[in-house]
């Protein structure tokens, strides 16, 4: 997949001001589809030390699944296939809860990306990938009438678009300011969350982002950077959070308000 959308934020936002590059890995996940009489599953997987094969499904309707290294690829959709009617259900569930979705895929659709537009356009491929060239999105994937394949491709692309900004948002904001008050860097994560932009464990030193931050602006992301870093200082949104906040982001209340926009 193509990582253009987080190239252009680095040489025009982060480079301009001096900043190092920043190379660092997200964990990797693999996409696969099990057919189950006429229906399909497309489900996530990630492999992890666990002992058994874990299954989750979360409020978008995507299906998540972990297992270790010794556990084939037979075994895990065997799995699939016994629980197919309780995945099913839940997607089912969900969807029906999540209609009206803003993002349709398919072509010529709008999307945003750092708060500017890209036309989508939905191709079929022998296998799934996204690219993202001249302002176009192109989706590519085996099967172009599953909308679940087609989220699941998207997402996976703009969860690493989005590691790769907020590292880089992360990395500038902390050599700035954040380093000079002794804190250490964080581990980075992204998810694709409903309720919550961002979230800090400071006991960890983890800061994890909604994947979503990649579709506004980036005066809005570099806000949630400065807010969650500002909880390794503040537990709580106390008035001395909102006072260490504006210590380092003056115009923080400006750029809360493109995220509520």
């Amino acid at each position: 997949s193509s990582s253009s959308a987080a190239s252009d934020v680095y040489k025009r936002q982060v480079y301009k001001r001096g900043e190092k590059s920043v190379t660092a890995g997200a964990n990797r996940s693999v996409i696969h589809t099990v057919t189950v009489g006429d229906k399909k599953i497309v489900y996530e997987l990630t492999r992890k030390k666990v002992k058994n094969i874990n299954l989750r499904i979360k409020p978008d309707g995507s299906v998540h699944v972990s297992a270790s290294n010794a556990v084939t690829i037979a075994v895990i959709e065997r799995f699939i296939r016994e629980k197919a009617d309780f995945i099913l259900s839940a997607i089912d569930k969900y969807s029906k809860r999540n209609t009206g979705s803003k993002i349709q895929f398919v072509s010529g659709e709008k999307l945003p990306i750092l708060g500017r537009e890209r036309t989508l356009y939905v191709v079929k491929a022998t296998h799934n990938f996204v690219t993202d060239k001249d302002g176009n999105i192109t989706l590519s994937v085996t099967d172009t009438d599953n909308y679940e394949l087609k989220y699941k491709v998207y997402i996976t692309w703009l969860k690493a678009q989005c590691f790769e900004i907020m590292t880089l948002l992360c990395k500038a904001a902390y050599d700035e300011y954040y380093r000079s008050l002794g804190i250490k860097f964080p581990m980075i994560k992204v998810k694709d969350m409903r309720s919550r932009w961002g979230s800090c464990i400071p006991s960890k030193g983890i800061l994890t982002f909604n994947v979503h931050l990649t579709e506004y602006p980036l005066a809005a992301a570099e806000y949630v950077v400065a807010h969650e870093f500002t909880h390794f200082l503040q537990a709580n949104h106390s008035a001395r959070f909102y006072a260490e906040l504006a210590k380092f982001m003056p115009d923080y209340r400006e750029r809360e308000r493109l995220l509520k926009g």
